[in-house]
């Protein structure tokens, strides 16, 4: 499927703030400035005349942006799918019940297994076990009715271990398979220590593929080339960013006025890693 009208989802990092530090982050540069949810309202009206359903509210952390469930609210009364991808270290179980009705899928991202690991890489904080919290959270996420993504990045540490016990306690909805991406100016300097070849890749795909989620839902694999310029996202400030040849770089958001949502993101690759899928609502 690809085509004029397929781009049907967004990314919006509402804040380059995080309290984990994880070497290999691909959003290390964005802007710690804020906006508030009604300064993102007008580029969420312009998403919503382009025919996007769902909003993937990313980091930073999000939970560290002061007026998450505010915006949230804001998302979904004006119909769109609401998503929220985080390292799942601020929730628990009132900050759950809050979201109910207004939060539709939570994503919780994980590198490895071994706690080990994602300790050596910086996904931890000195209070939180993550790989522990993240099937806790998503146990609490699930209770209270909302749908649990697992996005899982692949890094040498980690190509060789096999993450089916792990999802099966997360239990999720969907799982995204995501090769560790370098981008020039955010995480080069440490690339080279995590970065997998394409024979350790194709390895972790063939380990995988064949995984049944016991909720009926998908598992789908994106290759570093699969990634670049297949995202709708826009930063903390309302820029479009494009990493096309692997390089950052911002654009005003009315580029998307101009040239469309196909301007600046890649149809075919947006389908072909399985962008659009069921997530709750009509996508059409």
């Amino acid at each position: 499927m690809a085509g004029k009208g397929i781009i049907k989802s967004a990314n919006i990092h509402v804040t380059g703030i995080c309290n984990y530090r994880c070497k290999f982050c691909f959003a290390k540069s964005f802007s710690r400035k804020i906006m508030t949810p009604e300064q993102w309202r007008p580029y969420l009206t312009l998403l919503k005349e382009k025919k996007i359903t769902k909003i993937n509210v990313v980091g930073g952390e999000p939970f560290l942006y002061p007026h998450l469930m505010e915006l949230c609210k804001l998302i979904k009364s004006m119909g769109f799918v609401v998503s929220v991808v985080t390292n799942g270290s601020r929730i628990d179980r009132e900050l759950v019940k809050r979201m109910v009705g207004i939060v539709d899928w939570i994503g919780l991202s994980v590198d490895s297994p071994d706690e080990g690991v994602e300790k050596v890489v910086g996904r931890h904080a000195s209070d939180v076990n993550h790989i522990e919290n993240v099937i806790k959270v998503a146990n609490l996420i699930h209770k209270h009715g909302i749908k649990v993504k697992l996005n899982i990045t692949v890094i040498r540490q980690s190509c060789e271990q096999d993450f089916s016990d792990l999802i099966r306690m997360v239990n999720p909805e969907r799982v995204k398979v995501l090769q560790v991406l370098k981008i020039e100016g955010e995480n080069e300097d440490y690339y080279k220590d995590y970065s997998i070849s394409k024979r350790q890749w194709k390895r972790f795909v063939r380990m995988h593929e064949n995984i049944v989620l016991k909720s009926g839902g998908d598992i789908v694999f994106e290759g570093g080339k699969d990634m670049i310029d297949s995202y709708l996202i826009v930063d903390p400030l309302g820029r479009i960013v494009r990493d096309t040849g692997n390089k950052r770089s911002l654009n005003e958001f009315s580029i998307i006025s101009m040239g469309g949502l196909e301007a600046v993101v890649n149809v075919n690759k947006y389908a072909k890693r399985r962008g659009l899928y069921n997530w709750g609502l009509c996508n059409e």
